[in-house]
């Protein structure tokens, strides 16, 4: 009899069985990584318009995107190079959810910690009053001790009666900051995405 020569079987199975794994593995691969990305939640998207006046107070526009839940929103300040270089770090404030309003006067959160305000829509604006855009009020990170520190008067703007200049050079209510820039960015609160950021020029 004619001996069967099997000597190519093995390989090939074995070669067969590597494949057939290496599908299996990237199966499972492929639906562990779209369910992952499935089940994250997508960050709103909007873009935002912000308007700052020493007389007249803070505007926060939403000009478009998503409807945003306004329990969920975080705005935070931080003076541009034109106060300094290097000031990205030193000069983050987050603004405080008690002193933004709707516009009927509703704040984001009041002291309690609860709010009437729910969303903040494409069109709506918020604000932060004149009398809240004190250095010390808006910018405590920055800010000289006590609030009682800054007082405005109509024929010369914000004044300042401390001993801490280096500070209140870095005031957006500093009649020298006129001019000057300063960026706010709009973020998730819960996840810290950015939603929308945007450049704001300090007027009179």
């Amino acid at each position: 009899m004619k001996p069967s020569n099997n000597n190519a079987v093995s390989p090939v199975i074995g070669v067969m069985l590597m494949l057939v794994v290496t599908i299996i593995i990237a199966a499972v691969v492929s639906a562990f990584a779209g369910g992952a990305i499935g089940s994250q939640t997508k960050t709103p998207q909007a873009t935002i318009k912000g308007v700052f006046s020493q007389s007249g107070g803070m505007q926060i526009i939403n000009t478009g995107g998503d409807t945003l839940s306004a329990a969920n929103l975080m705005f935070t300040v931080v003076d541009d190079d034109n106060f300094g270089q290097g000031l990205s770090s030193t000069t983050v404030q987050i603004l405080s959810p008690q002193i933004i309003t709707d516009s009927n006067g509703n704040a984001l959160m009041n002291n309690d910690g609860s709010s009437n305000v729910t969303s903040f829509k494409p069109g709506q604006t918020l604000y932060i009053s004149q009398s809240n855009i004190n250095c010390g009020i808006l910018q405590p990170q920055i800010a000289d001790g006590n609030q009682n520190y800054y007082s405005y008067s109509g024929a010369s703007g914000w004044q300042y009666k401390g001993s801490k200049y280096n500070l209140w050079s870095l005031c957006f209510a500093n009649p020298d900051s006129v001019g000057k820039t300063f960026s706010l960015t709009m973020s998730d609160k819960s996840s810290g995405a950015v939603i929308a950021k945007t450049t704001v020029t300090i007027s009179p």
